[in-house]
Parts: structure tokens; sequence; C-alpha cells
């Protein structure tokens, strides 16, 4: 038995108001049969942007209402799954929607796909599931709360969904289908990605009256097939909103004519790579050469003692010395900064080698894994069981999905900007951080994080690109030039971290030689 945990924002005798994200899930699960092994509780939450609702009929679910979420579903964002064994949990729509098709009967497993990957990615580094899961919905939302009467340009998802229909098929063994064409959003095979986008789609074209459009002709003949030949009109009918009341022409706005598939080769821009030179080194260090830098110190809580019966990593024999050597300085930096009852989440946790470490040595504190990969969650479950570690949660989502009250945050090499948003995370809410980075020149431009983040850094000039260059000469590792990069790569984390009040150490793993990228920050609050 699986709970499944949804927000609304009210209930009366007949309808239920909730966010889009909530009604694809119902949908879904009513699609499916209603699985009796997971069990819906609604849970009533104030949201600021309730016009974006979506009204459905409550005549026929089976649910409870609930005031508080248990842990650890507790600790995310809704949708969440908390999974049968009390202990782990899934967030994020995609993944909240894989878990409903597992927990059902035995003949929709296919919708999962090939070796059941539909959709395994996560939106961090799928665009395609990022278009599923972030994208298409608030275009929809979009949609529903506000879409002025004088515009007449369509959502730009529409116009991107549509140019991923017009390109050819990208499946395992593509040259045996003779059609390769999109029947459906993946190509020949029905799967939970069509299910997903139907509901959004379904919502921007009733609201608009696009279904004749011609210029997303595609988008209505592949949502047609979802909603008439595969059943799902009658559930997607129940849904209420606001109609446009008047036909319009419409523009499409201009978007690249390529699939969103997370590898498409026609997407592959060397000339839009950044290619670092010499002279861009330079010119970065020069910049930054009037901001004094962090100087290592030795590792916060190097002489604290470890209990000598610590879980071993779980690596091959040639990497177990450096892997314990590489876990045991963050654990006792862990342990330094660490009170009783703590909650201690260790970030981009992978299967926990480091968590099940600091859970071992602090039996009174709770340790959550966070990570976003599905197989090494599975790995961590099993070893949790063997290792008998009741005080530790294991949690499948995003970093952005995870809104728990913690006291410490810890991550071992986290990739490139994965280490920002670890650090991000910790200062909002206000806790320790222990980090070792990792993969300094991954480190590029995106939505959350702005570069540089100190203000030292940027009040001395240094643009994103500039400090993209640091990155990538930090990455020249072992040599002189790449420890010089990351130190001041290090520099401006510290720095952040210091404008916000917490007292910052930036050290050196022992032995050095355990890994290339062996830079330490601790911040404590």
């Amino acid at each position: 038995m699986g709970d499944l945990y949804l927000a609304i924002s009210s209930i009366d005798e007949d309808r239920i108001v909730a966010p889009l994200e909530t009604a694809i899930c119902v949908l879904t699960h009513q699609y499916l049969d209603s699985p009796t092994n997971v069990k819906i509780h609604l849970v009533v939450q104030e949201d600021e942007s309730r016009q974006s609702h979506v009204s459905f009929k409550k005549s026929g679910m089976v649910f409870d209402l609930l005031r508080d979420i248990p842990p650890p579903a507790s600790y995310c964002l809704t949708p969440v799954f908390n999974l049968e064994d009390g202990i782990s949990c899934v967030a994020g729509l995609c993944s909240v929607l894989r878990q409903i098709i597992k927990h059902a009967d035995e003949q929709w497993k296919h919708l999962l796909g090939f070796r059941e990957a539909c959709l395994v990615a996560c939106a961090e580094v799928s665009m395609w599931t990022k278009f599923c899961e972030v994208d298409i919905v608030a275009a929809a939302k979009e949609v529903i709360a506000d879409w002025p009467a004088n515009r007449t340009s369509l959502p730009l998802q529409l116009a991107r969904l549509e140019a991923h229909l017009s390109q050819p098929i990208r499946v395992h063994n593509v040259g045996k289908f003779k059609d390769q064409s999109h029947k459906y959003a993946e190509g020949p095979l029905f799967l939970v990605t069509d299910l997903i986008l139907a509901v959004p789609v379904y919502v921007i074209m009733e609201k608009l009256q696009l279904w004749t459009e011609g210029k997303i002709a595609l988008t209505a003949k592949w949502a047609l097939v979802i909603l008439d030949e595969h059943g799902f009109r009658s559930h997607v009918a129940q849904l209420e909103f606001e109609r446009c009341e008047l036909h319009r022409s419409w523009d499409l706005p201009a978007v690249v004519r390529s699939s969103l598939y997370k590898r498409d080769p026609t997407r592959y821009k060397p000339r839009h790579k950044i290619f670092t030179q010499q002279s861009d080194i330079e010119s970065s260090m020069e910049i930054v050469s009037g901001v004094v830098a962090v100087e290592y110190e030795d590792p916060f809580g190097c002489h604290v003692e470890l209990p000598p019966d610590i879980p071993l990593p779980d690596v091959p024999d040639k990497r177990l010395d450096r892997k314990i050597q590489q876990l045991s300085n963050l654990a006792k930096s862990t342990l330094k900064v660490s009170k009783a009852n703590d909650l201690i989440v260790d970030f981009c946790s992978g299967s926990g080698h480091l968590g099940f470490i600091i859970a071992h040595a602090l039996p009174s504190c709770s340790v959550v894994l966070l990570d976003n990969k599905e197989k090494s969650l599975d790995r961590a479950r099993e070893r949790r069981e063997e290792l008998g570690l009741n005080n530790v949660y294991i949690v499948q989502a995003n970093l952005d999905y995870f809104v728990g009250k913690f006291q410490v945050g810890v991550s071992l090499h986290a990739c490139g900007v994965a280490s920002d948003l670890v650090i991000q995370k910790c200062l909002q809410s206000k806790a320790s951080l222990v980090v070792c980075p990792c993969c300094y020149g991954g480190i590029q431009t995106n939505h959350v994080i702005q570069y540089p983040q100190s203000p030292e850094y940027k009040e001395c000039g240094l643009t994103e690109r500039g400090y993209i260059v640091l990155g990538h000469c930090a990455d020249q590792a072992g040599t002189e030039q790449g420890e010089r990069g990351m130190k001041l790569v290090d520099t401006d984390r510290c720095l952040l971290a210091k404008s916000q009040g917490y007292c910052v150490s930036l050290a050196k793993l022992i032995p050095h030689s355990c890994t290339t990228r062996n830079n330490l920050i601790v911040a404590v609050i």
C-alpha cells in the first residue's frame, strides 16, 4: 500500500478545487481503474496561485482529508508518494505518476515503456522530463489564470510540443518501425507521458478553443488520439475552468524545430559552447585579484573520533581506502556541527555512503538521504535494512522539491551547479553546511543561481562568463593553476555564506591525495 498526498485549495459536497498537478494525479489514478493499493490523502493548503487551479468531481473518489502530512512526505512539495516501507517517499509529478503505475494492475505496466525507463530521468537533467513536469503545466496554469483578451500569440510551450511532434521518433530499435512519425508523444507507443501531457494540453486547447487551429494540427491530432482512442476524454471532461467565448486568429511563437528528447543531435551546436583560452583564465584571475581569498585551515572537526565500526561504503576494493578517507573527513565535520535531535540532510546522497556513517555515529539524530536517482535509492533502501539503521529516511526528489526544516546539510561531490544548489538550500534554511564540491567545470548558467554569488566578486566586476572560466580552470585537476581555480571558486562560495552571517572554514581533505576534488567548505550559523 502506497500513500499519495495531494494538495487542494477547497472542497464541497460535489467538487474539489486543486492545483493542476493534483488533477493530473487524480485523473491518471482514475484512468488506471483506481488501484486500491494507492491510498489518496487530500491536504487543504493555502495557495496564493488559486486563480490557476481547476475543479473536478468528487464523486467516485475514495480519499481522506488530512491536516498534516507525516514524514518523510512532509519534507517535500506535493504531489508526494510515501512508499509502503514507511521511510521512503517520492516527490515530483513524473516520479509520482510512475509510482502510481507501479502500484496499479499489471496490465498498465506498459505505460512505463522499454525497461520501465519512461520519465525515469529527473527534470534537472532531462529536457523532456522538465517539459512534461514543469513547462507545459506552467503554461496551462498561465492560460487558466489570466490569458489577456488582446493576446494573439499561442503559448510558447504549445509551439515547442508542435515542433517536437513534427520530428522523427527516437526510440530503441527505431529501425523496426515503418512509420517513424509521432503518433504518441514519445513515438509509436502509448506511455505515461501521453497521460501527463494530455491534461494541460486539453486545458489549453479547451480554454482557447484551439481544436481546429491549423498551426498546431499535430498537437490536436495527438490529443484526440489520447482522448478518444484511449478513452481519456471522460476523465478530463470532469475539469471545470472558464473558457474563452470567441475564436480568434493566433500566431505561433517561433521555436527551434527540434525534438524535446534528452539527447537530440540536432541540438548540438559546438559554436554555442564556451571554449576557455589561457588568456580568459588570466583575465578572470586578474579581475578577482583584489579580493582577499579565504585561506585554507585544518579541516573543521578533524580531531573528532569516529566510531570504530562505521558502515563501509559499497564500492570496489581498489576505491575503498580513498572513499573511506573522503567520507571520514565530512563525517567528522558533521559530528562537530550537529546537536542531538537534529535533522541532517545528505544532499545528492547516491546510495547513502555518507548518510549511513552519520546516522550510525549520531543515533539521536535523523538523517535524510536525498537524491533524484531511483536506482541509487533502491540500493540505499537495501543497505538501510542490512545496517539496521532506523533513523534514516529516503527521499527521491529534485533539490527544489525538498522543503523540510533541517539543521545540517551535507554533500560529497555534488556535480557542478548542484553544489551551489545545496549551499543555497542550507543558507535559505539557516542550516549549517558541510560541502565538498565537484565538477567545477560543470558550473553553468541556470535559472536558480546567478554567478558570481558573493558581494565581493560582484563588486570587483567579474561577469558570469568570467566566473564560468574560473570553473573550467578549476577542472585542470592536479595542476597549480587548477588548484588556484578551485580556491577562487570556493572563495566565492565562502564569502557568500559569510555575507549571510555564517562562520566559514575552507580546508583540504586529509590526506589531499584521497581525491583531486578535495576542498571542504564548512559553514556554521
